[in-house]
């Protein structure tokens, strides 16, 4: 018999999946977020602003206050995967990720 390797199936989150495929932009130069370290303001599809405290992985936005999901709202894995926080697991459809992401802000690198 043969032996096999499979690749285990790995899925996202529909939070992360919503950070990575909704036009949104992640900011950190304007605004009361401007010269604030670890603040950025996103703006969300819809035309809405909240701002995302990534150190304590806080964010002003409904699904925050009132749902406070395990590992933030979409606002908050959206700053982390823009810059460089967290990496973009290598199988995901590349076409179907926002262009924008991390346009406006600096990635971070990370060093294990």
């Amino acid at each position: 018999m043969a032996a096999t390797t499979e690749t285990p199936l790995v899925t996202l989150e529909d939070r992360d999946v919503r950070a990575l495929t909704e036009c949104m932009s992640v900011l950190s130069d304007v605004g009361m977020v401007a010269g604030a370290e670890g603040l950025y303001t996103v703006v969300s599809e819809s035309g809405r602003s909240y701002t995302v405290d990534i150190e304590t992985g806080s964010c002003d936005c409904d699904d925050a206050f009132y749902r406070d999901p395990d590992g933030g709202c979409k606002h908050v894995r959206r700053v982390r995967f823009a810059t460089g926080r967290r990496a973009i697991p290598e199988w995901v459809n590349e076409d179907a990720v926002d262009e924008q992401l991390g346009l406006h802000c600096s990635v971070e690198v990370l060093i294990d």
